[in-house]
Order: structure tokens, then C-alpha cells, then sequence
């Protein structure tokens, strides 16, 4: 039975330690930046060459310019 993928992508940011530096593949693993908790300083890295990825943006907060590998909407972190 296939595991469900935001379940896998929660547990998944779990394991990644504060201040890590993490590159998302396209596919399942872009889910992951969803699951990662405001301030652990994790700085996520795109296929698509975007340095500092956040969550998946919505509604207002979404820029056609940032994108995740797999070209869906997300936001930018500062720094």
C-alpha cells in the first residue's frame, strides 16, 4: 500500500536538522518544503537553481516567477 505523500513528507522534514542545507528533487520530495517548521533555518535548494524556497505560495502570495522544479508556485524565504 502506497504511503500518503504529505504523511511521507512530514516525516521526512522531521529528520532534517536545523541550519541543513537541502535540495528538492521534482516530484514527492518538493511536498517536503511544506512540512518544515518557521525558523529551523533550513535553506532549501530547487532543481531549477532557486536558492531559499518556501512553502507552496497561494492565492496573493503567489509569483509566476518562483517556482519549484516542478514549475508549482511557491514562496521565497528571506536571506
Amino acid at each position: 500500500m502506497p504511503l500518503d505523500p504529505d504523511r511521507l513528507a512530514a516525516r521526512i522534514a522531521r529528520d532534517i536538522e536545523p541550519g541543513s542545507y537541502v535540495n528538492l528533487g521534482i516530484g514527492r520530495p518538493t511536498k517536503v518544503a511544506d512540512h518544515l517548521p518557521a525558523g529551523l533555518g533550513v535553506v532549501l535548494h530547487t532543481e531549477n537553481g532557486m536558492l531559499g524556497m518556501g512553502p507552496a505560495a497561494a492565492g496573493d502570495a503567489i509569483d509566476p516567477d518562483l517556482t519549484n522544479a516542478g514549475k508549482v508556485p511557491v514562496t521565497e524565504l528571506p536571506g
